[in-house]
């Protein structure tokens, strides 16, 4: 028996319960005109809720709806910030809801740029936004702050306080004497410097008494302590002092072993112990790099040296006393390369010209211009490090480089007590601030204007001026030819070889 048939309407028939009815699409809205803060929360879910009638719309009008909804968001998320004049928006400290959904929103929108609410120029959605209180640094504050950013970890040279170390009763009086003269300069070079720190030590060996109930091999490294701090604060030791010091403390640990020795007996030991270390370590290995270096310079070659090494020094004096033994008409040159501001080079220069020899003095920036000529470059050396870079005065990489560039063989002079454990890849991590009255100050006049350091000069210039004076920097050892020590010449990818059969002195 069939069902009775329902009445059609409209054309239109019902043929199952399964079978959906055919709606006719409805007219597409025209797009609202974007409301305040009450109305964002229904314009914000819009689109999702007319999904079905979207449908039915241009590629056109979509798009003219996606930028109506955008000027809406940034109308709302922008109702409390006002537009600068540049056309970008300061950043909104509306945290409503309204505010988080329009910002929603107008990420959605596809990056599609729009103009900004109160007529600005036109600007993406990427523009930059700070906050209120940004304000571009001036020239001044950006120097400073760059310089303290990258610089403010490094140490720098100023006169100590003796007074207080004097006061604080903890410090010999050579100790203070000996940091003055290292801060003020009186004392460079990595050589003098360790030479005077040993021999002060050996100084205030001597004078010291352990107190009652106490144990000499306990107790000195306390008293030491303070004034290895001292010397510290008023120059760096490097890596030869440091190694020294290291050394010194092994001597004394090593006292502990042996408790048949007095007192006496222990503080003599000591000081002998410090002037053999002084006599091997500095001044024999120094005279043995000599032997070894000279047999490099033949006659008529052309040295060149940077500022002052005194190992380079007594490297260039005993080829030229030795070369004159043998033959009175041969003889070399010495090309002596400096740099401002502590221009070292002129003490060097002063002797070997007092001892004859055929000298040059030119600045780092002619540099390349007498390359061409020369033979041979004798580099001195702060330290070396385990990856066999060097450490030296400002300067030695670019001569280094410039040497490699011209197919000059580079020869770098150090002590093996010199060599460090270390791996330093620039001159920044690890160096050291100089004066910047060296710098700034001319030394060939006292009255130029260009002299920051005097009463009177120009304000606005000091102002407007960061000066940087570090002291080393690093040479890489692909740089470096050979490092002449005096247990001969190696290449410098050898000092951790070196390292390991002197770790038991060093």
């Amino acid at each position: 028996m069939s069902s009775p048939t329902a009445p059609t309407t409209g054309g239109t028939a019902s043929l199952n319960s399964s079978t959906s009815t055919v709606r006719p699409p409805k007219e597409p809205k025209a797009p609202k005109a974007p409301q305040p803060h009450s109305q964002s929360q229904s314009q914000a879910q819009g689109p999702a809720q007319g999904g079905d009638a979207a449908k039915g719309k241009s590629a056109k009008e979509l798009k003219k709806e996606k930028r109506a909804a955008a000027v809406a968001a940034r109308a709302v998320g922008g109702a409390d910030s006002p537009v600068p004049g540049d056309g970008r928006p300061s950043l909104s400290t509306n945290n409503s809801v309204d505010g988080r959904q329009g910002a929603g929103l107008a990420a959605g929108a596809g990056g599609i740029g729009g103009q900004h609410a109160g007529g600005g120029g036109a600007a993406g959605p990427s523009a930059p936004r700070r906050p209120p209180h940004y304000s571009e640094p001036s020239a001044t504050s950006l120097s400073t702050i760059q310089q303290n950013l990258f610089f403010s970890h490094l140490p720098h040279q100023a006169s100590p306080d003796t007074a207080a170390a004097l006061t604080t009763g903890k410090l010999h009086p050579i100790i203070i004497r000996l940091g003055v003269l290292m801060s003020s300069g009186q004392l460079r070079g990595a050589n003098a410097r360790t030479m005077g720190m040993m021999a002060a030590f050996r100084e205030v060996i001597r004078d010291y008494e352990s107190p009652d109930q106490a144990v000499l091999w306990k107790d000195l490294p306390v008293y030491l302590s303070p004034m290895i701090a001292w010397l510290e604060g008023c120059r760096p030791k490097g890596v030869g002092g440091g190694n020294a010091i290291r050394w010194l403390k092994s001597e004394i640990n090593r006292l502990g072993e042996e408790g048949d020795r007095s007192e006496t007996e222990q503080k003599e030991y000591l000081v002998e112990a410090i002037g053999l270390y002084l006599r091997d370590r500095i001044e024999f290995a120094g005279k043995v790099i000599a032997d070894n270096a000279k047999e490099k310079i033949r006659p008529g070659d052309t040295v060149v040296t940077y500022a002052r090494s005194s190992v380079v020094e007594r490297v260039l004096l005993e080829a030229w006393r030795d070369m004159k033994a043998e033959n009175p008409e041969a003889s070399f040159k010495v090309v002596v390369v400096d740099s401002r501001p502590l221009l070292e080079g002129r003490h060097l220069l002063d002797a070997l010209s007092s001892a004859g020899l055929q000298c040059s003095y030119i600045l780092l920036p002619l540099l390349s211009s007498v390359l061409p000529q020369a033979d041979l470059v004798l580099l001195g050396g702060s330290a070396l490090h385990s990856d066999g870079a060097l450490y030296s005065r400002s300067g030695t990489a670019l001569v280094a480089m410039l040497a490699k560039e011209h197919r000059v063989p580079v020869v770098a002079c150090v002590e093996t007590y010199k060599f460090g454990e270390k791996v330093v890849l620039d001159g920044v991590a690890t160096n050291e601030l100089g004066r910047i009255d060296e710098l700034l100050k001319n030394p060939l006049s006292s009255g130029d204007k260009l002299d920051l350091t005097a009463a009177g000069a120009n304000e606005k210039m000091r102002q407007n001026l960061t000066p940087l004076h570090l002291v080393y920097d690093v040479t890489p050892p692909s740089l470096i030819t050979a490092v002449c020590t005096e247990i001969g010449f190696i290449p410098p990818s050898s000092v951790p070889t070196v390292l390991g059969k002197t770790s038991g002195i060093i």
